[in-house]
């Protein structure tokens, strides 16, 4: 009898939506309606991740099949509660209570927040058009929870997009960062398996915690919480007494060098390093280990990010990659270019002593506006306040500030405060649950997506991906939804895209033709392009696509601004753009979209005579502060642990999964405590404790942690969420960290809120 016929598994490429490294992943889809996501694995064909996968990807089918998920546009009643509404009632009441607020106090009273999550980006880059024809001046994201200080720092110095080779560096080196659990890095744990291996190669960790990144270093300088910027400056100010610069290199390639040295040369190397609590002996053996290095690279994260100091720490971690001599050639940072620019370059003019002399600001508190971003922890101090200039209206897009944001409690009265609010999500959000309309989105798996974070040196690359699921009914990809506002909004007269639409069903060349001389003479076309794309090029592409057609566009500008580089990955000539869209909506798997060298990051550099410049004047005098070696947060008696309020386990991400099943293990959502701190207070292992702070309070199980930093505690990101079970019983998901969190403890010169270090005390309940 002949075998029977092996049925052969259909596997579909996408991406992974739980980290910003988006790895590739293939799904095997099954259940009665096929829509569920029954097995998850790495795509070998994607040219970064190459196979690989961390053990949260497998978990995504809790994202797509949430029973959180809504598929009703949904209007907040009087008494709070919410009724569904169909479509057509839900965009014209939206658009009229917008156009209101915007024709009484103005366009600029109308803030915007978020337009992505994790790999969920495509819809963003619609929302331009509807913040045009509504006039929105101030836009923020979580990237202002983070990285806003690191833009200005790489555009000040710099001047470009930039990514550090961690991977080809012969010294690599992280701070505040733990890829082995956040998987923040291409491939992360095979990286450290490989470079522990090798003889010919360091890896130096500055955390802490003995993070699980560390048992793969060679060294681990345990710093004391809050004082990586001691810790920093006194291996700079080692290699710079020690005569060990390139001073050769550093005339020929940078401006500024000169004080940063004068600077460094006063610092006391042995009390820095003692006070940050790492030995004066292993401070300056690291230093030398840098120093003489063929190749250093370094890769910081939100443990830094959002930790006191934070953008004098990034400003120190680049001064120690550049004054070194580590840019522009293998293993170190070079600049590469995105199809879209997920983090805006951002410098302004400086004047002769290297102070930025001029910044945007938002109108009410002169939060400073960085990377087109104003600082989301300035948010309810711009909404709660009787200034007539504050803001009168928010549009929330596939984000959760409620819960994301410090003191949510606060939060809930600023949007409360507000004329008028509305939520565009896939769920009912802690932030939906506060605004006056709810959009039900459809997920990221049943829509076309793009993810618009993946940075890597030489080649870049772009994942364009198809949905793979039929949408929820009654739920609608953003792009629909913008252009549905936009038409309530009565910006376009009915026929005035017809020229365009009629262009577009003879091909991409004819619609190309009319859309520039359209543009050249209706300035409206240029100022709405994302809609104009979407209504006129959309309908023309096969079923489905339409919102792919800002891709288009964004690839016909990609090979102007990137000709050598995209013609390095196979796209020239007069059609380059539209191969490369071609391409991306072709392959299941990524794209190399751009191939750059490392001599263009050296004529990439917009800064004078192409040089870096390693003076920023704002963060080189606080440096003098540090001299005064006082702590720039501290622990007391009434609050006296320094809690990290959000970090990364192996089950843990980002709001995208909200079922607390998601999560396997022992104390998931624990607080973690060493063990001799748990002794000297009296706390057994697996008690219920009470978790407090100046702004709030939280009952959470306890558990120990030997890799703690004695006088530290944490619990996990991403937890605390309302979700309702199967049973409609309200479930505990863990602590909701940003009830514990103040919007007055954020970095001086930016904002981002200091959550790596936030006063504590624990008590038995």
């Amino acid at each position: 009898m002949s075998k029977p016929e092996q049925v052969k598994e259909e596997w579909h490429s996408t991406a992974c939506n739980l980290c910003f490294v988006n790895c590739g992943v293939e799904f095997k889809l099954g259940g009665e309606d096929g829509r569920q996501i029954l097995k998850v694995r790495g795509d070998k064909e994607h040219p970064t991740s190459q196979g690989y996968i961390c053990n949260k990807a497998s978990r995504i089918d809790y994202y797509q099949n949430s029973t959180a998920r809504i598929n009703s546009p949904m209007r907040r009643k009087a008494d709070g509660s919410y009724e569904p509404v169909d479509w057509d009632t839900a965009i014209s009441e939206i658009a009229a209570k917008l156009g209101a607020v915007r024709d009484e106090h103005g366009g600029d009273k109308i803030l915007y927040y978020g337009g992505g999550g994790q790999g969920n980006h495509l819809g963003g880059a619609y929302a331009t058009s509807l913040r045009k024809a509504l006039g929105i001046r101030y836009k923020s994201s979580a990237i202002s929870q983070e990285k806003t200080g690191l833009s200005w720092v790489f555009s000040r110095m710099i001047g470009g997009l930039v990514h550090p080779e961690v991977h080809h560096a012969e010294v690599a080196m992280f701070v505040g960062k733990n890829p082995f659990m956040s998987n923040g890095l291409d491939r992360a744990r095979l990286f450290l398996k490989e470079i522990k291996k090798d003889p010919n190669r360091t890896l130096i960790v500055v955390d802490p915690r003995r993070s699980e990144t560390a048992d793969h270093a060679d060294i681990h300088l345990a710093v004391r919480p809050g004082r990586d910027a001691w810790c920093l400056s006194a291996i700079l100010a080692y290699i710079v007494q020690s005569d060990l610069l390139p001073m050769d290199w550093l005339a020929k390639h940078a401006h500024g060098y000169e004080k940063v040295i004068a600077r460094f040369k006063n610092i006391d190397v042995d009390s820095y390093a003692e006070f940050s609590g790492i030995s004066p002996d292993q401070i300056k053996s690291t230093a030398e280990v840098i120093a003489k290095a063929q190749s250093f690279s370094l890769e910081e994260d939100i443990g830094v990010q959002m930790a006191p100091h934070s953008t004098l720490v990034t400003y120190l971690n680049f001064l120690l990659m550049l004054m070194n001599g580590n840019y522009g050639r293998p293993g170190t940072i070079g600049m590469f270019t995105q199809l879209a620019e997920m983090i805006a370059v951002d410098y302004g003019p400086v004047d002769e002593n290297g102070y930025e002399t001029e910044r945007r600001t938002l109108p009410v508190t002169g939060a400073p506006i960085v990377s087109g971003l104003f600082p989301a922890n300035y948010l309810t101090e711009e909404i709660l306040n009787d200034d007539p200039k504050r803001p009168r209206a928010l549009i929330v897009e596939s984000s959760n500030p409620v819960h994301s944001l410090s003191d949510a409690g606060r939060m809930r009265k600023s949007l409360r405060h507000l004329d008028f609010s509305l939520a565009i999500d896939v769920v009912m959000s802690e932030t939906a649950l506060e605004c006056d309309y709810v959009l039900p989105a459809s997920s990221q798996y049943e829509k076309w997506e793009a993810t618009f974070f993946p940075r890597n040196f030489p080649a870049n690359i772009f994942h364009l991906r198809q949905p793979l699921i039929e949408p929820m009914p009654n739920t609608l990809a953003e792009p629909e939804m913008h252009a549905r506002l936009i038409e309530a909004l009565e910006v376009f007269e009915t026929d005035e895209l017809n020229s365009l639409k009629l262009a577009a069903q003879d091909g991409f060349a004819a619609y190309q033709a009319e859309l520039f001389n359209q543009m050249g003479s209706n300035r409206k076309i240029a100022s709405y392009l994302p809609y104009v794309l979407y209504r006129s090029l959309g309908p023309s592409l096969p079923d489905g696509q339409a919102s792919t057609a800002a891709i288009w566009g964004l690839c016909q500008m990609y090979v102007l601004k990137h000709s050598a580089e995209a013609a390095r990955a196979g796209f020239s000539g007069p059609s380059a753009g539209t191969d490369l869209y071609q391409a991306l909506v072709d392959s299941p798997t990524a794209v190399e979209i751009g191939i750059s060298t490392y001599e263009e990051s050296w004529s990439r550099i917009p800064h004078p005579d192409n040089k870096l410049q390693m003076l920023i004047a704002e963060l080189l005098d606080e440096v003098d502060e540090l001299d005064k070696l006082q702590p720039l947060h501290k622990t007391s008696k009434e609050f006296p642990f320094a809690l990290v309020a959000g970090v990364r386990r192996a089950y843990t991400a980002n709001c995208n999964i909200r079922d607390p099943k998601w999560a396997k293990g022992k104390a998931v959502m624990a607080l973690t405590m060493h063990p001799d701190d748990a002794a000297e207070h009296g706390f057994d292992e697996g008690i219920r404790v009470k978790l407090e702070t100046e702004t709030g309070q939280a009952e959470v199980e306890l558990a120990f942690d030997e890799r703690m930093h004695l006088g530290t505690i944490s619990v996990p990101n991403g937890q605390g969420m309302r979700f309702v079970n199967e049973n409609n019983e309200l479930e505990d998901t863990g602590v909701y960290v940003n009830e514990l969190t103040s919007v007055l403890h954020r970095d001086k010169f930016i904002g981002t809120p200091l959550h790596k270090f936030v006063p504590a005390k624990v008590s038995i309940c």
